[in-house]
């Protein structure tokens, strides 16, 4: 709870819509599910996954064989079980989604060997003495084939009618970055674990400002390296 992941439930309360109308949360959703297919991910973990507005869609999509949603919130897990209906779905469909409790700045085993992993909305939850231990936990530990991180593009922040000047699109946020702090800290997350990253904006982009969201997505270099030669 420290860390505030699961204290607010991911989502919750942010500011979400330019102009009123524009909806950044399934654009988000969109693009991440699009990233996983291009990486070729089939066993995913959705690390920070709240209540499962991410798995909801990951359980929608046949291409996804096994997901994973962790949260160091079980008022969250519990009230994902119960958005998703899980006692209602077919058993085909619910056994391929298991929800753990866990804290994502302490290493976990059984997050060891999967596909992709997505932080999806999370890292900014996150107090910044604590990412260095978050890092280690996602990239060194569980070390996925990929990850997928978004998160807000505080430059975007200005043309959010509804956001007062100088503070965060959500109450929990430690922090919102630029993007050339989020490149910086990606950058240096690659280099420090032997992954390839790249940078994908969400939403529709200022022309000055960016994209209101901004999505890192890294994959192994010796992934990348096999798919290369493979080609």
């Amino acid at each position: 709870m420290a860390d505030g992941l699961g204290a607010v439930p991911i989502g919750h309360g942010a500011v979400e819509t330019v102009g009123g109308s524009t909806s950044l949360a399934v654009t988000r959703r969109a693009a991440v599910v699009s990233a996983l297919h291009e990486v070729g991910a089939r066993r995913v973990l959705d690390l920070g996954c709240g209540e499962g507005a991410l798995l909801r869609e990951l359980l929608a999509d046949k291409a996804f064989s096994e997901i994973v949603g962790v949260d160091v919130s079980m008022r969250a897990l519990h009230v994902a079980e119960r958005k998703l209906r899980l006692e209602r779905m077919p058993e085909r469909v619910a056994q391929r989604l298991t929800l753990r409790q866990g804290a994502l700045t302490y290493t976990d085993t059984r997050l060891r060997g999967y596909d992709a992993a997505v932080l999806m909305e999370v890292i900014e939850h996150v107090d910044l003495p604590r990412l260095g231990a978050l890092e280690h936990a996602v990239f060194a530990s569980a070390a996925p084939g990929a990850v997928v991180v978004t998160t807000p593009n505080a430059e975007f922040n200005v043309r959010f009618e509804t956001l007062a000047a100088d503070t965060f699109r959500h109450a929990d946020h430690r922090f919102e970055w630029t993007r050339a702090e989020f490149a910086a800290w990606a950058d240096g997350v690659a280099a420090r674990h032997g992954y390839s990253v790249r940078f994908v904006p969400i939403g529709v982009p200022d022309p000055e400002l960016g994209a209101p969201t901004q999505m890192a997505v890294f994959t192994k270099s010796e992934v990348t390296t096999t798919a290369e030669g493979a080609a």
